[in-house]
């Protein structure tokens, strides 16, 4: 257990390290797939550093948690599989974000097959204090998406995330 632990610590630890160099020789996505797409940002933005949020692994063993886009509540997974934030199309518009048919121009993978997906910029996403601005995102139909997922473009921003003894610790 305790080798499972440490090895899933050093995998997250290393895909927010991949993601942190890879996204300063990317200025756009060329891929369209959410598990292997490089995030990008353009600016330095703001972040709440010093803060920390432990989450517990679920009875499925993956972590759930609360977070606010765009000052409004949604529930995600934490995927650090996933390259970009994806929300569902019914949670990007609680946040008031609307996108319409045209705008779905990125052919993506997701766990339900192919689809297209909207490209957008989040004002802000945060969770218990740990706030970062800018953060780059998909839009998917609420058929393809089950929940929303906490991508790289997200947690590859905050000061760290670790894996360890049945929780998540995000520190921002």
């Amino acid at each position: 257990m305790r080798t499972e632990i440490i090895a899933a610590g050093v995998m997250v630890a290393s895909a927010v390290l991949g993601v942190r160099y890879l996204d300063m020789a990317s200025p756009k996505p060329q891929t369209r797939n959410l598990a292997t797409v490089t995030a990008t940002t353009s600016a330095p933005t703001k972040n709440q550093w010093g803060r920390e949020v432990r989450i517990a692994a679920s009875r499925d063993h993956q972590f759930y948690v609360d977070a606010e886009v765009n000052r409004r509540r949604a529930k995600f997974l934490v995927d650090t599989g996933a390259s970009y934030v994806a929300l569902r199309d019914s949670d990007a518009r609680e946040a008031g974000i609307y996108t319409s048919h045209t705008d779905y121009t990125y052919p993506v993978r997701t766990a339900n097959g192919e689809t297209n997906a909207a490209f957008v910029t989040l004002d802000e996403i945060e969770i218990n204090g740990i706030r970062v601005e800018g953060v780059k995102a998909f839009i998917l139909p609420d058929n393809q998406l089950a929940i929303n997922l906490l991508g790289m473009s997200f947690l590859s921003r905050i000061e760290s995330v670790e894996a360890r003894a049945g929780e998540l610790v995000l520190r921002g």
